[in-house]
């Protein structure tokens, strides 16, 4: 270990200046994506830049996890929705083993959240939406991708400009587009407290049904 790394990050400053809510359990919907919701738009009023953000965790076929942050599209009472390739690796994982955990994370109000659950492709029509509901170079971008690297950044310029000139009004849609939505089982929601004696509420789906309980910080 390096001392001189080890007192650096030590001298940092950890929840400077926070504020916590000291939220409840009874302050929390009893629907935990109506929570997440909240949460997010909470996060939003107070600065949070990105605050849909997440990082998203998927393992190959020999265990081996990635992660990735990407922005979740959507929220409804029972999933949130993100959209990728599918044959991106991503994509290819959550063919094979559609387990995945997702993590929220917002600093600027000391608050994050743990989410497992299982990963759906929708339907083509949903898919085809999305793609349209996305920005011009959001499209473009999504036309970049290839199954193998390309040679140097400047290849990837080329190709960008290439398709902008082809498509110089309607962006068409791809097929390996797609929308996906994750069904969560647990739920675990965190806020920080500068004492460290952080609140922590877990959400548990049982037989159907959502159960709380608090846990330890």
């Amino acid at each position: 270990m390096s001392e001189k790394t080890r007192n650096q990050f030590r001298a940092l400053q950890v929840f400077a200046d926070l504020e916590p809510s000291g939220f409840t359990i009874e302050d929390l919907p009893a629907n935990p994506l109506q929570a997440l919701e909240e949460w997010i738009l909470s996060a939003a009023e107070a600065g949070q830049a990105e605050p849909h953000a997440m990082t998203l965790c998927t393992v190959d076929a020999d265990g081996t996890p990635s992660s990735r942050v990407l922005l979740c599209k959507d929220i409804d009472d029972e999933r949130l929705y993100f959209a990728t390739h599918s044959d991106s690796r991503k994509g290819q994982e959550i063919a094979r083993n559609p387990r995945v955990a997702v993590q929220f994370h917002w600093p600027t109000v000391g608050r994050q959240l743990r989410i497992v659950g299982d990963a759906e492709a929708t339907g083509r029509t949903d898919s085809r939406r999305d793609f349209a509901e996305r920005g011009r170079g959001s499209r473009l971008s999504a036309h970049l991708h290839r199954p193998t690297p390309p040679a140097d950044r400047d290849e990837v310029l080329a190709e960008y400009a290439r398709l902008s000139a082809s498509y110089p009004d309607e962006v068409p849609y791809l097929p390996s587009w797609t929308l996906y939505g994750i069904r969560p089982d647990e739920l675990e929601f965190w806020e920080a407290s500068p004492d460290r004696i952080h609140t922590r509420v877990n959400y548990r789906r049982e037989a159907g049904d959502w159960q709380t309980e608090y846990l330890w910080p």
